[in-house]
């Protein structure tokens, strides 16, 4: 009775090839051959024998078959095609296992194939007749061992070449990275609004002081101030919308203060009441900004115009 040959190739998630391992049982003779396919899924089995085959397609990861099912092989030249599907969904919360190393097996697994395909027919003496039947299995021989080491080529050389534990430290540096960076970010943010609240009270005080304010005036002056120093870690649209909107209240306080001075325009000239306007104004325009590098472009802007925030503070 002739040899049958079978090509299996998997299609559906290209991860899951790796690991994959193909089994066939034959119930009348009660062989079973076990084999890996290629990392394309492709898998390529001759010299077995003819009839029904139960075949179990197997994942490490998985606790489940990825595919079982009943095949016929027939005794003839052509090899049996059958495809396997694998549902992504299987691997969806399940991670594919990395190797480190390449795996050789399918590829030696090929190679010892063919090796004991051709030997039944080495040993010709000159001029003895070549059979068409050894000649078809020279050939297959000659394609298996071809797409063997075209294979090997694929999984030693650097293109493509996987490293997954290296990926796995990239990813962990890159992880403490994006960490260090959010949270330094937040920092360096919250320790900026706190150097402008303080920034803004005592030029406010200033300000109360050479206008002689009323302690009421000063009340609702501190409030809003205090307000900005206890939202430091608010996000950014909140913060600025609070900054925006005091910012404009505290002007018009400023202008009802100087309305009650007897020279008003002396009032409003006067350098540190000047100063805190300009900064004042430009925190004002603060709202509607929604990204931390907007917020600390207007905390830039009125630096240039009206000096270092932390300057003045220390000063």
């Amino acid at each position: 009775m002739g040899k049958s040959s079978l090509i299996l190739k998997l299609d559906g998630y290209p991860p899951a090839n790796r690991d994959a391992v193909v089994q066939l049982f034959h119930p009348a003779t009660g062989k079973k051959v076990t084999a890996k396919p290629f990392l394309d899924g492709s898998l390529t089995l001759r010299n077995l024998d003819p009839g029904p085959y139960e075949m179990t397609v197997t994942h490490p990861n998985l606790i489940n078959p990825i595919a079982t099912r009943n095949i016929r092989l027939f005794p003839q030249p052509m090899p049996t095609r059958v495809p396997v599907l694998v549902p992504p969904d299987l691997f969806r919360d399940t991670p594919i296992r990395d190797i480190p190393d390449a795996d050789l097996a399918p590829v030696q697994e090929v190679a010892a194939a063919v090796a004991d395909s051709v030997a039944p027919i080495a040993g010709k003496s000159p001029g003895e007749v070549i059979r068409a039947e050894d000649w078809n299995v020279l050939a297959s021989a000659v394609a298996d061992l071809a797409r063997a080491v075209g294979e090997l080529t694929r999984i030693v050389s650097p293109v493509g070449h996987d490293h997954p534990e290296i990926a796995a430290k990239i990813d962990e540096v890159q992880g403490n990275i994006r960490r260090f960076s959010d949270a330094f970010g937040r920092s360096l943010l919250e320790l900026r609004r706190e150097i402008e609240s303080q920034n803004l009270r005592r030029r406010m005080d200033t300000v109360l002081d050479r206008g002689g304010a009323s302690n009421v005036l000063r009340d609702r002056v501190n409030v809003r101030v205090a307000e900005l120093e206890a939202g430091t870690q608010n996000p950014t649209p909140v913060w600025t919308a609070t900054m925006a909107s005091h910012g404009n209240a505290m002007i018009r306080e400023i202008q009802d203060l100087a309305d009650e001075q007897d020279t008003p325009d002396v009032f409003l000239s006067d350098t540190a009441v000047i100063n805190t306007m300009i900064l004042l104004e430009t925190l004002a325009t603060a709202g509607g900004k929604i990204t931390p590098e907007e917020e600390l472009l207007t905390y830039r802007t009125g630096a240039a115009k009206v000096g270092p925030a932390l300057f003045g503070i220390l000063r």
